[in-house]
C-alpha cells in the first residue's frame, strides 16, 4: 500500500471518528430517551454494528459503509420515524391566540410561523427589539398571504424580560384579548460573573424564570384555563447525573457536596441573589420545569407543559450559521424538526397530553390536578424528574425532594414579584 493510500485511509477513518463524536455530542438529548424507549432495539443495533466491525472477512470499505449507513439510519429514525405526527389543522385551531416570548428568532419564530401559516392561529410575538419583532411579523404575515390563508396573523409587541415593568405593560396591552396559550420560550446562555440587576437578582434567572412567572400570573388572572408552555432543556438532568454515576470516593475526594445547577434550598435562599455562575442556564431550565409542575396545583383550570427540544440548529449562535452547520451534516436537528415538541404542547388537547396509552411515561389515570408535565424530544409526555437518576434519593436531590422544592420556588418567586412590582407601581 502506497503512502498516499495509507494517508487517505487514515484521513477517512479520522473523519468518521470525528463525525461520530460530533453526533454523540450534539445528539445526546435524543439518544438518551431513545435508549430508554427502545432499549432492546438500541442494544441489538450496537451489538450488530460492533460485530460487523470485528468480523475479519468483511472488507474495510464495507465496514465503513455499513457504519455510516447505521448512523444515517439512526438520524432518519429519530428525526422522521420516531416523533409523533402533528395534529391535522382544523377550524378550532384558527380560533386560538398564542403569546410567544422570544419570538423574533430561533424556536420562537419557527413555532410562531408554523402556528400562523399552517394552523391559522393568531400569534402575538413578544420581543425585546422592535425592529426585529416587526420584521418577524412582516415575514410571517407575508407567508400567510402567499399560501392563501384567510385566518392567522402575527402581531408584534415589545417585551423586555429583564424589566418587570415591561412584562406588566405587555399583560396590560393584552387585557381585552382572549389568550389560549402562553409559550414562555425566551432564553439565552448567560456569561458567568454578570452582576446582579436592578432588583438585586441574577439577571439570567430574572429573564428566564421570574419574568415568565410574572407574565404567567398576569395572564392567568383573566384567562384561568390558560395553557402554559415553558421551554426547558435536557441540561436540567445535569443537576442529578454527576451524583448518580460518580462513585462515593470521587465525591468525597473532591469534596463534592452540592448539586450543580439544582434549584435547591441554598439556591432559593442565596443563589438567585448572586451574580451569574457557570450553572446559571441549568438553574433557569430546571426552574422552568418546577414552575410547570406547580401551575395546575395553584390554578385548577390551567394546564402546563415543559418541553425539551434537544439541540436545535436555529442559527441563534454563530457556529450554527452558514451553509455548513451542525444541522446541515445531521449533528443537530433542523429547526422544523426541533420545534415539534413545542407544537405538540400547544396544539394537543388536554386529554391527548395525558393519554397513557400513547405516552410511554404517563399513567392512564393521570389528571391535571396531579401537576404539570413534560414533553420530550420525540413529542411524548412524561412526569417531571422521572429519569432514573432523579430516583436515587440518597445520591441526588431526588424526585420527591424536587417536587417539594418546586413549591418552595413558587413561594419565593411570588414574594420577589410582589416586592418588586409593588415598588414599581
Amino acid at each position: 500500500m502506497s503512502l498516499l493510500t495509507s494517508l487517505s485511509s487514515a484521513l477517512i477513518s479520522l473523519s468518521i471518528a470525528i463525525y461520530t463524536l460530533g453526533f454523540l455530542f450534539f445528539r445526546i438529548a435524543e439518544l438518551v430517551p431513545l435508549l430508554k424507549l427502545y432499549p432492546t432495539h438500541s442494544l441489538s443495533i450496537s451489538i450488530g454494528t460492533i460485530a460487523i466491525q470485528c468480523t475479519p472477512s468483511i472488507g474495510r470499505w464495507s465496514k465503513r459503509i455499513a457504519y455510516i449507513a447505521t448512523l444515517l439510519g439512526i438520524i432518519h429514525f429519530i428525526d422522521v420515524r420516531l416523533p409523533k405526527p402533528l395534529p391535522i389543522p382544523n377550524d378550532a385551531h384558527a380560533t386560538k391566540t398564542v403569546v410567544i416570548t422570544g419570538a423574533n428568532s430561533g424556536v420562537g419564530y419557527e413555532t410562531a410561523r408554523q402556528l400562523a401559516v399552517h394552523y391559522g392561529m393568531n400569534v402575538i410575538l413578544g420581543c425585546r427589539s422592535k425592529a426585529k419583532c416587526d420584521a418577524a411579523a412582516r415575514s410571517i404575515n407575508g407567508q400567510i398571504i402567499s399560501v392563501g390563508n384567510t385566518s392567522g396573523k402575527a402581531i408584534p409587541l415589545i417585551l423586555d424580560l429583564a424589566d418587570f415593568t415591561s412584562v406588566q405593560s405587555l399583560a396590560a396591552q393584552l387585557q381585552d384579548v382572549h389568550i389560549d396559550v402562553l409559550f414562555n420560550n425566551a432564553g439565552y446562555a448567560p456569561e458567568s460573573n454578570l452582576p446582579v440587576n436592578q432588583y438585586g437578582l441574577d439577571p439570567s434567572f430574572t429573564s428566564m424564570h421570574l419574568s415568565h412567572f410574572l407574565l404567567t400570573e398576569e395572564l392567568l388572572k383573566r384567562h384561568p384555563s390558560l395553557r402554559v408552555v415553558n421551554t426547558s432543556s435536557g441540561t436540567h438532568h445535569l443537576c442529578a447525573i454527576p451524583f448518580t454515576v460518580l462513585p462515593d470516593w470521587v465525591l468525597n475526594t473532591f469534596s463534592v457536596d452540592q448539586n450543580p445547577g439544582c434549584v435547591d434550598t441554598d439556591f432559593l435562599t442565596n443563589g438567585m441573589y448572586r451574580e451569574t455562575d457557570s450553572a446559571a442556564y441549568i438553574n433557569a431550565k430546571i426552574a422552568n420545569i418546577m414552575h410547570v409542575v406547580e401551575i395546575p396545583l395553584r390554578h385548577d383550570m390551567a394546564t402546563a407543559v415543559a418541553i425539551d427540544l434537544g439541540w436545535v440548529g436555529t442559527g441563534i449562535q454563530s457556529f450554527m450559521e452558514g451553509s455548513f452547520t451542525p444541522a446541515s451534516v445531521g449533528w443537530m436537528r433542523s429547526v422544523d424538526v426541533g420545534v415539534l415538541p413545542a407544537l405538540h404542547a400547544i396544539l394537543s388537547t388536554n386529554d391527548e397530553l395525558l393519554d397513557g396509552s400513547v405516552n410511554h411515561f404517563m399513567s392512564n389515570n393521570r389528571e391535571w390536578k396531579d401537576g404539570g408535565i413534560v414533553i420530550g424530544v420525540f413529542g411524548r409526555t412524561a412526569e417531571a424528574f422521572v429519569f432514573d437518576w432523579f430516583w436515587k434519593e440518597e445520591r441526588s436531590l431526588g424526585r420527591t425532594k424536587m417536587l417539594e422544592l418546586s413549591k418552595g420556588l413558587w413561594n419565593v418567586s411570588e414574594e420577589i414579584i410582589e416586592k418588586h412590582t409593588m415598588a414599581s407601581e
